[in-house]
């Protein structure tokens, strides 16, 4: 899942710091942070670190831009953060004043957000998110070349410009009169050629298929004179 995730500039990030995507997060039993007991005032520096995460958006279509900052009180700054932002177990960002992260989710899924804050004085508090990105579905571009003519009319239907933001189309259908019988199909080639006999107004109708089972159809209109 590391290749389906996009880095925005923030300039709230000053430097990725030496974690990066180089080391695993900490198992449990891994790190034994000193935890002062919590008192009435936690924001104090004498008390325990704490901190949570706000999420620009938790559900959304892909490609879906996510804005993520940590929020701390307590603890002694300056704070070392580290970011798991798609919880394969990899810290990916990690750094002092590394507090805000923007990404693109470009594939669909749940993802585990895992944020660790570590003060100086050697306190580290965990806190997590989840995201849930749904897929987009694809998107029918149906074209007619030529679109209007002199009967028998031989026309191009092209499918090539049809899209799917967050996989892939793997179906192609075309219905030449939008009369409900899909006269043409292919998982590769988008495009086919149909002549039309008789004078009228037609809608040759496009349906596609994306990689989730998600369709999209529509139609473009050619005119037999």
């Amino acid at each position: 899942m590391r290749g389906i995730i996009t880095v925005l500039a923030i300039a709230a990030i000053l430097v990725l710091g030496g974690c990066g995507s180089s080391g695993p997060v900490w198992k449990p039993g891994d790190h034994n942070p000193i935890v002062p007991p919590p008192g009435p005032n936690p924001g104090g520096t004498g008390y325990q670190l704490q901190c949570t995460i706000d999420l620009s958006n938790t559900v959304g279509k892909a490609p879906m831009p996510v804005n993520m900052v940590a929020n701390v009180i307590g603890g002694v700054a300056p704070y070392y953060y580290r970011w798991d932002v798609n919880g394969d177990g990899w810290w990916d960002y990690g750094g002092i004043g590394i507090y805000e992260v923007g990404i693109h989710y470009a594939s669909a899924g749940t993802y585990k957000i895992l944020l660790e804050v570590e003060d100086q004085q050697g306190q580290a508090y965990r806190a997590n998110a989840l995201v849930d990105v749904k897929p987009s579905g694809p998107s029918a571009q149906p074209y007619a070349f030529p679109n209007v003519g002199t009967a028998p009319l031989l026309t191009s239907l092209d499918g090539s410009q049809s899209f799917d933001l967050d996989g892939s189309i793997v179906l192609y259908e075309w219905d030449f009169e939008s009369d409900g019988i899909w006269d043409y199909e292919s998982d590769t080639v988008p495009s086919t050629t149909n002549t039309y006999d008789f004078q009228g107004t037609y809608n040759a109708t496009l349906r596609v298929t994306d990689t989730d089972g998600l369709t999209d159809v529509a139609s473009v209109q050619v005119i037999a004179l």
